[in-house]
């Protein structure tokens, strides 16, 4: 064979396989772009349209994969007085989410404290049997009656 035959087919190969990976490249960047459209879109749409209240917040807990999710309504509730407290309406922080310098983390939409409950409680943690024993190991909260009390209010619901 020839070699300038050889160069040829060399040549158009590359470029084959060039044009495949780009054509690659800017089908999965078109579809990263897409899908995170679609994330700020669902952001958006939350919070226009969920309203806090006990139902929406349990349906969020259960659609966020919150392990425990009654347990954790309950927490909410008791750290909010009932969605009342000043964290809750201010910050939209429903758990007493706290940064590593102690100040209160305030987030943009409630949805936004359940994402980050499990992010910073749940992700990260090793969730055993007994969910009550965690909070209490983890030092969840100073107060020592803080576990009956969420017991409490679990059975209520």
């Amino acid at each position: 064979m020839n070699r300038y035959v050889l160069y040829i087919i060399i040549f158009f190969s590359g470029m084959l396989l060039g044009m495949t990976f780009l054509w690659h490249y800017y089908t999965v960047t078109e579809l990263l772009s897409e899908q995170k459209e679609s994330e700020e879109i669902c952001v958006k749409w939350r919070a226009e349209h969920f309203k806090l209240s006990k139902d929406n917040l349990y349906n969020e807990l259960i659609a966020q994969e919150i392990d425990y999710p009654k347990i954790v309504l309950a927490q909410a509730i008791l750290e909010t007085g009932h969605f009342t407290s000043y964290s809750c309406k201010e910050r939209n922080n429903l758990f007493g989410l706290r940064r590593k310098d102690g100040s209160y983390m305030t987030f943009d939409h409630w949805t936004n404290s359940v994402h980050a409950y499990k992010k910073y409680i749940q992700k990260y943690k090793e969730i055993p049997n007994d969910y009550y024993k965690f909070l209490n190991d983890l030092g969840y909260a100073e107060d020592s009656v803080y576990v009956v009390r969420v017991k409490q209010i679990e059975n209520e619901i």
